[in-house]
């Protein structure tokens, strides 16, 4: 009988431990990251890149359900922008890296948080896992969810971050202010637990990366200066 209960008890306890190791310490990681020099722009988040689309006239052409259009503004929660945009979405699974970076050298002209209705993330990362196209269906928490949206001003070009929280979330850290000077790399903030991270750029730049991409913050280039931007 006794060890009947020890056979029962030495998993459920490993398990403890591997929970605490991942919630602690894992979880928590914050490695340093090389920062690519030149003129590009890097990525936000650690995740998988879910959608790239332009965006005209505040519309962003992703269909979350019933062929429902949405609006740049019920992403950003700020007022409407009718440059053309790209916006890059990425999802960032519970096992990524959860610091967020800035993805260009400027300042931070912006900080608009948003408290929201949080739905979970769940069918945004089975079709990620499942690699189902487009990732973005029925994920209406792209647009319901807490989230905290950056401006930051650089010398060439602008650039938005969302970050957007998960059911689950605990919060979302900011780590700067409005009126900061950020580096090309440098941390901005934390989404605790799955959450994702949308990047909207202008279009005088020229996208690397594809959809499916895995990218790592402060480190991977999305895109580059075209040589004609001003």
């Amino acid at each position: 009988m006794i060890y009947e209960i020890i056979f029962i008890i030495i998993p459920i306890v490993f398990f403890v431990i591997l929970l605490f190791y991942w919630r602690i310490k894992y979880f928590f990681r914050d490695p340093e990251r090389m920062v690519p020099v030149g003129e590009n722009i890097v990525s936000p988040a650690d995740g998988t890149v879910v959608y790239i689309k332009k965006i005209e006239k505040n519309c962003v052409p992703i269909s979350i359900k019933l062929n429902r259009k949405i609006l740049l503004t019920e992403i950003l929660k700020t007022d409407p922008l009718f440059e053309p945009f790209y916006i890059v979405g990425i999802f960032m699974h519970p096992t990524d890296v959860h610091v967020n970076r800035a993805p260009i050298e400027g300042k931070v002209k912006k900080i608009v948080y948003t408290r929201g209705r949080n739905l979970p993330m769940t069918i945004m990362w089975w079709r990620v896992l499942l690699r189902l196209k487009p990732y973005e269906s029925f994920s209406t928490h792209i647009i319901t969810n807490e989230r905290n949206t950056l401006l930051i001003e650089g010398e060439k070009m602008k650039v938005y971050i969302v970050q957007i929280a998960d059911l689950y979330v605990k919060k979302i850290e900011c780590w700067v202010n409005e009126g900061s000077d950020v580096a090309k790399g440098e941390r901005i903030g934390r989404i605790i637990t799955g959450s994702q991270v949308d990047l909207i750029l202008p279009q005088n730049a020229k996208i690397l990366i594809k959809e499916g991409y895995k990218v790592k913050a402060g480190e991977s280039v999305i895109a580059e200066y075209k040589p004609n931007i001003c």
